[in-house]
């Protein structure tokens, strides 16, 4: 009951928050996902993002997906709905992980435990995978592996088949939920012999089981995703180690970050939705952070390679940390982030056994008075100091206004944070009735986005966005041309094609302005925008019966797209 109080407590306040970050890709505009119920068995036979995007790759996670659309079909679209589950399917998890602690640590003081427990409960690395719809995937990837932890053990502890069977479907839950989850595959024998007395044989006999489920998922992978992998080039936008002009000082940045991801988990801030390019430099094995960090890396591998074969705990929590968080470091492949909080989610329970039994160790080595006192108060106070610093954290995930200004002054010099600041800013210039306030707004936004591209003059979407924001103070000269540009580094940009016929239209320059929406509607025979602004054009120009049809076919496409519906009842339609 504490453990599911302290949860309410520090995440209660982001239940009134609204859709933010990819929180649309995974539920609002993600097709399969409104159909609700309906939309299970396209949720089934297709990738994570087919239904945003239709691109069938990278992931398949259809577990998270069937969720949210049984939540569409009780809630609708519903942010505080959605939001209250998280909290609540995060308090099970919470609850779930004392209990395993119970079943691995029965002879430690149960006041341990739950310290261990709530300070993973309050850990303000977590808020972006609570405080955002779309972190539900790690939450029940997790609650899934800690399922079956507590299956397998209960197995080992009472020979029940059922037990073992009832651990194997939860691994296989997991991996369809998130693909971190693989790790498991090592984590189960870590944990087996680290927590029971079984030899090293039925460790093995055990695990073994568990590629069942493990070959399955990727016969199920293999067979419904078009490719495993990514299919564009990693960009630097997407991951700064792109940037890195040699493998050499790729892998000496890797380790440099690797540093900040454990920083992180000492010492949460300031906290980020994004650490995209250039906020982490570029450096070499000369760099003194990056030399600390491979030390004290390697201290950890050999020192818990050694100990683990004596069954410690510490050793446990070294060798947990760096497999569970191992898929997504980017020492093996490069992923798409350059650096994540959500990717510590998991890996934190190791965190947090440490710290406390660490604390622990300590004052009774000591030998110092009242040792136990000093233990609760070392950890209350640091659960009390991690307790505030979540609750604030929550409030920056209220909306993307709220997300994207803090992110903007926690890691300034990353182009993407600074471009979303900016994006945030225009859109509030776009939805203001002041005509002052909106010119002031469109101008913040204006330097915001050059400031993103002297940060890196790379990343199309920016370019674009400050197009928009020309756009929208009749500044075509600089709309087009940033739109143009936009086209050279992205030429299947379907969006600036259509904003630049946009703007020839209102300059009253009609023939290139149907040559661009021609285009478009050549790369997407079903692109709305194309035919409702090539009605407008026929409308202008007196075909009456083109523009009709253009018309119809947009309000086919897209039937609440009022302006086109306007017009059309101005041809008496």
């Amino acid at each position: 009951m504490l453990i599911f109080i302290a949860t309410i407590a520090v995440y209660g306040n982001t239940i009134q928050h609204d859709f933010v970050l990819d929180d649309d890709v995974v539920f609002r505009y993600n097709r399969y996902v409104q159909s609700g119920v309906k939309g299970i068995p396209d949720i089934l036979s297709h990738g994570f993002l087919h239904g945003f995007n239709e691109r069938n790759d990278q992931s398949y996670r259809p577990v998270v997906l069937i969720f949210f659309a049984i939540e569409k079909s009780f809630f609708g679209n519903n942010p505080t709905a959605l939001h209250l589950l998280n909290v609540l399917y995060y308090g099970l998890l919470c609850c779930l992980l004392f209990y395993l602690l119970k079943l691995l640590m029965s002879q430690r003081n149960e006041w341990l435990l739950l310290f261990i427990t709530l300070l993973f409960v309050v850990h303000p690395i977590h808020t972006e995978v609570v405080a955002n719809i779309k972190g539900r995937d790690e939450i029940l990837h997790a609650i899934f592996l800690i399922s079956s932890l507590v299956f397998v053990f209960k197995y080992v502890k009472e020979h029940s088949h059922s037990m073992l069977l009832y651990s194997l479907i939860s691994f296989f839950l997991a991996l369809l939920s998130k693909e971190m989850a693989v790790t498991f595959i090592v984590l189960l024998p870590l944990t087996l012999w680290t927590f029971t007395q079984v030899e090293h044989r039925e460790v093995g006999r055990i695990t073994a089981f568990f590629f069942i489920p493990l070959f399955l998922y990727f016969i199920l992978r293999n067979v419904i995703l078009d490719t495993l992998a990514f299919e564009e080039e990693m960009t630097i936008i997407n991951n700064g180690l792109a940037a890195a002009e040699n493998y050499s000082d790729q892998l000496a940045t890797t380790f440099y970050i690797f540093g900040e991801y454990v920083s992180l988990l000492f010492f949460p801030h300031p906290l980020s939705w994004d650490y995209s390019y250039p906020h982490f430099p570029i450096v070499g094995f000369d760099n003194v952070q990056v030399i600390i960090t491979i030390c004290l890396l390697a201290v950890s591998i050999i020192g818990g390679i050694y100990f683990i074969r004596k069954r410690n705990i510490f050793a446990f929590c070294a060798l947990f940390f760096l497999v569970s968080f191992s898929i997504v470091s980017n020492f093996f492949i490069l992923i798409g982030s350059t650096l994540g909080e959500r990717f510590l989610f998991f890996p934190s329970v190791a965190y947090c056994i440490f710290i406390v039994l660490a604390v622990h160790y300590v004052v009774e080595k000591l030998k110092l008075h009242k040792g136990g006192t000093m233990v609760n108060v070392l950890i209350i106070a640091l659960i009390l100091s991690y307790s505030f610093k979540t609750y604030n954290r929550n409030k920056d995930w209220e909306n993307n206004e709220t997300l994207f200004t803090s992110g903007a002054k926690a890691v300034p010099n990353s182009s993407r944070a600074i471009g979303a600041y900016a994006s945030a800013i225009r859109e509030k210039g776009e939805r203001s009735q002041n005509s002052a306030e909106k010119a002031k707004l469109f101008q913040q936004a204006i330097e915001l986005y050059q400031q993103s591209l002297t940060l890196y003059d790379g990343s199309s979407d920016i370019y674009y966005n400050l197009g928009v924001t020309y756009m929208n103070t009749n500044d075509f000269g600089n709309a087009i041309t940033l739109f143009e540009q936009t086209l050279k580094l992205d030429p299947e940009n379907i969006r600036a094609l259509n904003n630049l016929g946009v703007v020839y239209f209102r300059t009253d320059q009609l023939r290139k302005s149907e040559r661009y929406f021609m285009e478009c509607m050549r790369k997407d025979i079903n692109f709305q925008s194309a035919y409702a602004n090539l009605g407008a054009i026929y409308h202008n120009r007196g075909e009456i019966e083109k523009a009709k049809r253009y018309y119809s076919r947009a309000l086919e496409l897209n039937p609440t797209d009022m302006n086109t519906r306007k017009n059309l009842s101005k041809l008496g339609i």
